[in-house]
């Protein structure tokens, strides 16, 4: 399981100088209500009235950086389930329009990946000449590790995008000349649009249905019924995993510089 954190203490801080009462302990990801530890430490409030560096980089980058990927977390967890039901109870008509909402749902994956690298691109997060060893150390971790959550967070929207854009090629799209010329260059057994060749074994359902050339494959099987929805499921499962694991390592280093600043 993740570290946790109250986010919701940390973002209305930043809005707000003002004393709030104290939440109760969630996770900074996924927002889910934890057990406090009675020998840890209060939640933190972020940062009224300390200038320290690692103070100023929690208000300006950190915040808005975690905000970023439990937005895109949530639209994780919504592709997933929407993906499922698109290849196992969708109808074929269904499937064009929610197949034009999850496309919406990838755009907003995109401006949330955006959003938490421009964070980490912030100043506050740079070392200042005068900062103290501790505080220069944790400003290389805050970094370094939200750093992995991006690396995370982007290999989500890699997948969702995959999947998406190669529906969207399948049911909707068409080769140009070029495009079709080198697919027969590169596989001359997989029919194309106004092509001659036949294919003589059908493609793999590949885990994001994404082939390993970069030249769309017309004839990719899709993916369709109970079985095919769970091994998806399974491969998006694993993503999310990887992601979890890497948000963990950040809150670990999050939380004592968050109660540090209180």
């Amino acid at each position: 399981m993740l570290a946790h954190v109250a986010l919701g203490a940390l973002l209305l801080t930043v809005a707000s100088p003002a004393p709030v009462p104290k939440p109760t302990p969630t996770n900074p990801f996924n927002l889910n209500p934890i057990t406090p530890n009675p020998s840890a430490l209060p939640l933190p409030v972020i940062g009224t009235t300390r200038a320290k560096p690692v103070c100023t980089a929690i208000r300006r980058a950190i915040a808005p950086a975690v905000a970023a990927a439990l937005k895109n977390d949530a639209s994780y967890g919504g592709l997933r389930k929407k993906i499922f039901d698109y290849v196992v109870k969708d109808s074929e008509e269904a499937r064009d329009l929610h197949l034009t909402q999850m496309d919406r749902e990838v755009d907003t994956m995109v401006k949330n990946v955006d959003a938490l690298e421009e964070a980490l691109k912030s100043p506050a997060l740079d070392i200042p000449a005068t900062a103290k060893p501790e505080d220069a150390k944790t400003l290389r971790d805050m970094r370094a590790t939200l750093n992995g959550v991006l690396t995370a967070q982007k290999l989500q929207l890699d997948a969702m995008s995959g999947f998406v854009e190669t529906e969207r090629m399948r049911r909707f799209g068409q080769l140009s000349e070029s495009e079709q010329n080198m697919q027969r260059a590169n596989n001359p057994n997989v029919t194309v649009p106004g092509g001659n060749g036949q294919l003589q074994t059908p493609a793999p359902l590949g885990a994001f249905l994404k082939d390993d050339q970069n030249i769309f494959n017309t004839q990719h099987r899709t993916p369709n019924g109970l079985n095919d929805g769970h091994l998806l499921d399974r491969d998006l499962g694993d993503i999310a995993a990887v992601t979890n694991r890497y948000e963990d390592a950040a809150s670990k280093v999050i939380i004592p510089a968050a109660n540090a600043c209180k």
